[in-house]
């Protein structure tokens, strides 16, 4: 097949060359056959199929047709916002369950507003929610025996059982027609910041449900407009905590659901009373049904986890205090046993990065360190307790690799070992019962993904799992990906920095050195973006701007993840500065090995990296000729309570810090071409932050362009606006560049 060039309608649609695959991917309870969600005809609308490990045979798992779920237009607001948050762009059918105890083979899937339940014979309809409030993240109990799901800001239960024909049950009763108050919901910088899009917990035994109750109303409107409406009057309203200011009042509930006396059950609310300004950062039961609670504190500078023995009335007991000198970056490590339930799984930053602990439940006390040194533990992905064995993702060889490990939490000296073997990033999907074997997905600026089933004892692929990927070939091969450079170089205080490099083919001498250079960033916290994965290989905007003749550099400056407390806090009160200089240092770096024109340098990224582009322009205007910011923000004290005072305090406590983080502080720097892109309804990086940026260039009288999207919030998510927005940077970059 030959070869085409690169067009906007590429580089806009999704899933880009190589990505077009299986999702949530799962044994079935009895490990006979595997579950997942794909696209049957290369778009983003997903079915439910199976495959039969035996016979090697796929088959549609469940057929639902078309119906609710299958566009975007047709979700409610609260469905449209969560999906924001997750950023989740798939539709159909884009999540399912199985019980978690795997003792039945019974599954849930949620579709639109419905709710249908599949018990391995027949599909049938569980909730119909037309003309009903949305029905908001259903969860199947451990067992399967219930559901529970929230609808019109409460708390519901309905049974599974198909003779009992019960209708859903309504547990919580005080947030309905109260508009600032929601049972079971998780609070909007929990979904948004702190990576709990969770706002209710089943007990293991099905039988206890915690929950928070969110009360929003001491926190001040904010109104979005949607001013490309037809309609006038459609506006917004949204409870954000802007930073140093209110935050929402979040409290936590249990409800028995064996208590059948009454309508209403009783709720044991805990007293968190002598907390001040905290948050819930997580909720667990642990096995003998007592509560796992970890709160933080306002300033994120302290996690602690509490033991909550409800059903004995006793008082929260602290387990484990975290204090972090920098902030304490929230994980989903921690693990419960329950063949020796006096112990958990913990991971902490204390020694300067991640790494797995064994923790006794009495006593509190740390029993032994399982990992130790230089690098990340990223997830603990499965616990085999037969086997006191954990599974967990870490970088031990390299910050740009990922690999699957296992370590043995009862040996004396726990010894780790790599399972995972070929070169790249590894994920895992799920483990089968007996753990013998996982699905993984492996990919390498080398190789697209690939899914396979791994055994695990013998760490050697047992089937290649091609039909979950079978149309990848031809969708890359029409194209001819540069393959990226993959380097570490040095910056100006001699600390390793990790980059890609993207060069065009010069060979027929179409282009020749030194050539017009992009950095394409991030450079924000939480983000890397330099790793070996075929991601770094498919960024198709990259690929664009290389077959024009440009050279591409991705860069993590200090304050991305994956590389210890220390690299990461370095931003600590000053953002906007070390993330910037390590940005031209990779520059440099280009212009010195005579890769890079350093008359002709450009910068492009979005959210973080919108604010890094702005910024860049105005704080290195003899470095940078062009930016382009998307959805950026311009000024910290815009921005909300959670993520901006973790790294930058409250604008009282760091005054000095907010004022030159602003891009405005720095205007009167800017003599580059500057592109600012937006969308008007973006309720989590306002278009207020672009207005402003705006004010403070005109009141400079420096020029930019402005490309703005009346009905797209943080990310254009239609095709055709997509493609606009490529089309007009593209335009952008060739005129000025």
């Amino acid at each position: 097949m030959p070869n085409r060039s690169i067009t906007s309608r590429d580089v806009a649609s999704l899933p880009q060359p190589g990505f077009n695959l299986a999702e949530s991917i799962k044994f079935s309870p009895d490990d006979t056959f595997l579950t997942y969600l794909r696209s049957p005809n290369q778009t983003l609308t997903r079915q439910l199929y199976a495959y039969n490990i035996q016979t090697e045979k796929e088959f549609v798992y469940a057929e639902l047709g078309v119906g609710d779920g299958k566009t975007e237009e047709n979700l409610s607001i609260e469905e449209k916002l969560r999906r924001e948050r997750q950023r989740q762009l798939i539709t159909g059918i884009t999540r399912y369950e199985w019980p978690k105890n795997k003792t039945q083979s019974l599954m849930l899937i949620p579709i639109g507003s419905d709710l249908y339940i599949h018990d391995g014979k027949e599909i049938r309809l569980l909730v119909n929610g037309s003309n009903q409030p949305s029905i908001i993240d259903p969860k199947l109990s451990p067992d399967g025996s219930f559901v529970a799901y929230v609808q019109n800001c409460e708390l519901y239960c309905v049974s599974t059982a198909k003779s009992s024909f019960s209708q859903p049950r309504q547990l919580t009763f005080d947030a309905r027609g109260q508009p600032n108050k929601m049972n079971g919901v998780a609070e909007f910088i929990a979904q948004e910041e702190m990576e709990r899009s969770e706002g209710f917990w089943w007990s293991d035994d099905s039988r206890f449900i915690a929950f928070t109750q969110v009360d929003e109303s001491n926190v001040p409107v904010f109104r979005i407009p949607h001013s490309g409406s037809d309609n006038p009057d459609e506006i917004e309203e949204h409870r954000y905590p802007f930073a140093g200011k209110t935050n929402v009042k979040v409290t936590v509930g249990i409800i028995d659901l064996a208590d059948q006396k009454t309508t209403t059950p009783n709720i044991d609310w805990i007293d968190l009373s002598s907390f001040h300004d905290h948050y819930i950062a997580r909720v667990n039961f642990f096995p003998d049904n007592s509560l796992a609670l970890q709160i933080e504190n306002r300033q994120q500078t302290k996690l602690q986890l509490y033991q909550y023995d409800f059903l004995n009335k006793k008082s929260l007991k602290l387990l484990i205090e975290e204090i972090s000198q920098s902030w304490i970056n929230l994980h989903d490590s921690f693990r419960t046993l329950k063949k020796t339930p006096t112990q958990f799984i913990w991971t902490s930053e204390r020694t300067g990065f991640m790494h797995l602990e064994l923790y006794d439940l009495t006593s509190g006390k740390l029993i032994k360190s399982l990992t130790s040194g230089d690098w990340v533990v990223q997830r603990v992905v499965d616990v085999d307790e037969a086997n006191s064995t954990i599974y967990f993702l870490a970088n031990r060889e390299t910050p740009m690799e990922v690999h699957l490990y296992s370590v043995n939490y009862n040996d004396d000296i726990p010894k780790i070992d790599r399972i995972t073997q070929e070169v790249g990033c590894h994920a895992v999907y799920s483990f089968n019962r007996t753990y013998e074997y996982c699905i993984t997905q492996w990919s390498s600026i080398e190789q697209c993904p690939l899914i396979r089933i791994l055994d695990v004892k013998k760490k050697e692929i047992l089937k290649t799992l091609d039909h979950l990927q079978q149309e990848q070939v031809q969708s890359i091969e029409q194209f001819n990906f540069v393959k990226p450079q993959l380097l570490k170089i040095q910056n100006r205080n001699n600390q390793t920095l990790y980059c890609a490099v993207y060069k065009p083919d010069d060979a027929q001498g179409r282009y020749q050195r030194p050539y017009p250079t992009l950095v394409s960033v991030y450079g924000g916290p939480h983000l890397q973006r330099v790793i070996n994965s075929w991601s770094l290989r498919t960024d198709m905007r990259c690929q664009r701007l290389v077959e024009s003749g440009y050279v591409v550099i991705r860069l993590d400056n200090r304050g991305s993840p994956n590389r210890g407390v220390a690299f990461e806090s370095a931003i600590r009160y000053d953002m906007g500065h070390l993330e910037i200089e390590d940005q031209i240092d990779g520059v440099n770096y280009l212009v010195k090995q005579g890769i890079t024109d350093k008359a002709r340098v450009g910068i492009y990224g979005w959210s973080y990296g919108g604010y890094m582009a702005a910024m860049a322009l105005v704080r290195a205007s003899e470095v940078f000729k062009l930016g382009i910011a998307g959805a950026p923000v311009t000024h910290w004290d815009g921005y909300d309570t959670h993520y901006t005072e973790r790294y930058m305090g409250t604008p009282e406590e760091n005054p000095r810090g907010y004022e030159i983080s602003s891009v405005m502080y720095h205007i009167h720097n800017l003599v580059g071409h500057l592109m600012i892109v937006h969308g008007l309804i973006d309720e989590n990086v306002h278009f207020r932050h672009s207005a402003r940026l705006i004010n403070a260039l005109i009141r400079a009288n420096k020029p930019y362009e402005l490309i703005l999207f009346p009905d797209e919030r943080h990310m254009p998510r239609k095709l055709d606006e997509r493609i606009y927005m490529e089309d007009r940077m593209f335009e952008f970059i060739r005129k000025n560049l």
